[in-house]
């Protein structure tokens, strides 16, 4: 009969001590690693930098991969919009010819412009005082006639009469377009080129509208930000851009001293008499120019001018 005899504490002090090994090899200091030791802790670490540096590279795309690939995406749907565009072009021309509602060009005289136009006018309350049409020129569908219009409306009014230019069974675009501000009114003169032998984009979303739609604040789109509509010929607005541009007559050039380097101005203002140099501020605007005889101001993208011997 044979015996074995097996030692179940072995295995535990054998893992202890390997822990024990290994514990101690974390611990050795840095003087004391081998040389292959140093080599794949240094290795390590530059797979590790290079990896996340790899990575910031990508998410950050410093390389413009992904503007890339997402303006070859924007080009693709382009192209294939405008490919979808040019085979409806030969429906299209074909819907055009056939469709109804369009007068032969022969047949549209100067008349049928004044009709139309005086008849919108109507609609939207704009009052004509004249309307001229003139000699046409051009041929085919390049073929106009330009009519010359003078009314006295107020702003909403005078919106919706645009607006409703696109109604028109003609083409009509309103060109030189100048609008005064009289006592009670609006002072309108126009030019409206008729083109008799082209109709107007259809506008079938925005059908139905009247002046009521202009006297709001604004006008809802779908395919762009909202658009506010304001009177700048109000009473408020005036004041407002009164507010914002002082009036020119509360400065006067009194005196300049100039000399071939530099220049000073005197300057009489609300406040009492002041002096300026080139480069200097004047409340909102600065002295942009400094001659013998005046100086320049400006302000944005709007400049004056101050005569010594008027004030603009």
């Amino acid at each position: 009969m044979s015996t074995t005899f097996v030692e179940f504490g072995g295995g535990a002090a054998s893992a202890r001590q390997s822990i024990s090994q290994w514990m101690m090899r974390v611990r050795m200091p840095l003087v004391a690693w081998s040389r292959r030791r140093r080599w794949v802790v240094a290795l390590l670490i530059a797979a590790l930098v290079f990896g996340l540096g790899a990575h910031g590279w990508v998410v950050a795309d410093f390389g413009g991969v992904e503007a890339s690939r997402a303006a070859l995406e924007a080009a693709t749907r382009h192209l294939a919009d405008a490919r979808r565009a040019l085979a409806q072009l030969p429906a299209l021309r074909r819907e055009a010819a056939a469709g109804p509602g369009l007068p032969l060009p022969a047949s549209w005289t100067s008349a049928d412009d004044v009709r139309i136009v005086s008849e919108l006018a109507a609609q939207n309350g704009v009052s004509l005082l004249s309307l001229e049409p003139g000699a046409a020129s051009g041929s085919d569908a390049e073929r106009m006639r330009p009519v010359q219009l003078t009314a006295h409306t107020d702003f909403v009014h005078l919106m919706a009469f645009l607006r409703g230019l696109s109604d028109l069974p003609v083409l009509i675009v309103p060109i030189d377009v100048t609008v005064n501000r009289d006592a009670a009114s609006l002072a309108v003169r126009a030019t409206l080129h008729v083109f008799n032998a082209l109709r107007p984009a259809s506008s079938t979303a925005a059908d139905g509208a009247t002046v009521d739609v202009f006297a709001d604040e604004s006008l809802d789109s779908e395919d762009e930000e909202d658009i506010v509509f304001f009177d700048p010929f109000s009473l408020a607005q005036m004041l407002a851009s009164r507010e914002l541009q002082p009036d020119a007559s509360q400065l006067r050039l009194v005196g300049v001293l100039h000399d071939r380097t530099r220049g000073l101005a005197l300057l009489d203002t609300p406040d009492g008499a002041t002096t300026v140099v080139s480069g200097q501020k004047l409340g909102a605007e600065r002295v942009t120019r400094l001659d013998a005889l005046s100086i320049t101001l400006a302000v944005g993208g709007a400049t004056r001018t101050l005569a010594l011997t008027e004030a603009s």
